[in-house]
């Protein structure tokens, strides 16, 4: 007598019959699979029920539309003109300057941007000279900027000599005296920004003032929406991460079944303990996938343009070691379960008796595989989310997005492993062939992982999602 049999007598649970399964059995059986595959591949219904490139192309023009819009109104809600005749008599020379804020560049610029300008060092303004009956002066016009009275000289100025009739000038200057305090403070009450150009005498400079603080116009966030935050992840579901999805379908299903064949071998009570155990492996696995698309949209929400600087140089480095540890992972699950060819490999005792249950294992394929994927189709996903979050400069709003996109993948897994954990004439199925199932599984997994080591991936998505009539 087997010590599973043992243990299920023990626990006072009918073990198992051995033997193969009748011919109803067997169709229920696999009845049983299919919709478990079909429950778990629910998402693929975005492609053809969804324009998921039409929806893009939809969200892209709100964006850029909001996003112009917003510019141009916070844009002029900053800027100051002084036109026409000076002090001196001087006409026809107009000069606005814009005094683009730290909340100006929040709400306008990506977090890439706002670190080009150093905003935690330097006070930022953009003027404009503009004139129809003189050629402008051939150097940049002297600027000093007057805070409650105190006057600073710029640290930085950049804007073109040889022009004409317009140019605009990029002065900046220091945020902090030369005690290192702040110029600016919640109690100073006025900025005066003094441009002096040939037009203008010495005495007569054009005087910009902005009065603090100041009451900003109500933000508009053109990603705000929960409508449009759902159907921008139904169109990135539907357009750009399929491809992947399709594989990591197929390490879901063998994670799922292996590390709940892994259980079985141990004797434990088919209707209860395993069929929990079951459902918990699939949540940490969803966990892992929902926690990785999480926090990488967040860092391309904040990094911008920057972000896929960072996925393209440091994708083959990447790839090896997520790829390493999917392998490593699918030789454990293989180990655990008891699967020939494996099953006597020497296996230290703190890790062969770590993460009884799987659920690290199942947490850690799930991570390593998302990011792998990520890293593969990095081009494709980094430049399309660049379009509605990189260019917000939003972490949250990225975070937002991949966070409901991995919901529409999490429900359908999730449903799936219920639907298995309930029948029994799989659950029992599962119990029969525990090492064949966790053999199987270990090589799938480790395949998987070779498939990033070698920098294959895309050659597997184009023999599995062409069967969908995916482009």
């Amino acid at each position: 007598m087997t010590i599973a049999t043992d243990a299920a007598k023990t626990a006072g649970v009918t073990p198992p019959k051995s033997g193969k399964p009748g011919f109803g059995k067997a169709v229920l059986l696999a009845i049983t699979l299919v919709v478990t595959l079909v429950l778990a591949s629910g998402w693929l219904v975005m492609p053809y029920f969804f324009e998921g490139k039409t929806i893009l192309t939809d969200i892209s023009e709100q964006v850029s539309s909001g996003r112009s819009e917003q510019q141009r109104t916070l844009g002029q809600f900053m800027t100051r003109v002084h036109n026409g005749i000076t002090e001196d008599g001087g006409q026809g020379f107009d000069v606005d300057a814009m005094y683009a804020s730290t909340t100006y560049f929040e709400r306008t610029s990506s977090a890439k941007v706002r670190e080009r300008y150093a905003l935690d060092k330097t006070i930022v303004f953009f003027v404009n000279e503009v004139t129809h009956i003189d050629l402008l002066n051939q150097e940049l016009p002297r600027f000093e900027l007057q805070v409650d009275g105190v006057a600073y000289e710029p640290t930085y100025m950049d804007g073109p000599i040889f022009t004409d009739h317009h140019r605009t000038t990029d002065v900046r200057f220091a945020l902090q005296d030369a005690a290192g305090n702040d110029i600016i403070t919640d109690a100073t009450k006025e900025l005066k920004l003094l441009v002096w150009n040939k037009y203008d005498a010495e005495d007569a400079p054009r005087t910009l003032v902005w009065n603090l603080p100041i009451n900003y116009p109500a933000a508009e966030n053109v990603l705000s929406s929960p409508t449009l935050i759902a159907a921008l992840s139904a169109g990135l579901l539907s357009a750009t991460l399929t491809p992947c999805l399709l594989q990591l379908l197929i390490v879901y299903m063998a994670t799922l079944t292996g590390l709940s064949a892994e259980q079985m071998s141990r004797g434990d009570s088919v209707p209860a303990v395993t069929r929990r155990r079951m459902i918990l492996i699939a949540l940490t696995f969803v966990a892992g996938f929902t926690a990785f698309y999480t926090f990488a949209g967040a860092v391309i929400g904040y990094a911008g343009r920057s972000a896929q600087i960072i996925f393209d140089s440091a994708s083959r480095e990447m790839a090896v070691g997520t790829g390493i540890l999917v392998i490593v992972m699918g030789i454990w699950m293989g180990i655990k379960s008891r699967a020939p060819l494996v099953c006597r490999m020497p296996m230290p005792k703190r890790v062969s008796g770590g993460d009884s249950n799987g659920y690290v294992r199942s947490f850690l394929l799930s991570v390593g595989f998302s990011l792998g994927c990520m890293v593969c189709f990095s081009g494709a996903i980094v430049a399309t989310l660049l379009v509605y979050v990189g260019m917000l400069g939003s972490a949250t709003v990225g975070a937002t997005i991949l966070f409901v996109f991995s919901m529409g993948v999490a429900i359908p897994f999730l449903a799936a492993a219920f639907f298995l954990s309930r029948t029994m004439s799989a659950m029992q199925w599962l119990s029969r062939y525990t090492p064949q199932i966790g053999f199987v599984s270990m090589i799938v997994i480790v395949a998987f992982g070779l498939v990033l080591v070698t920098d294959n991936f895309h050659t597997v998505s184009d023999i599995i999602y062409p069967w969908l009539g995916l482009n």
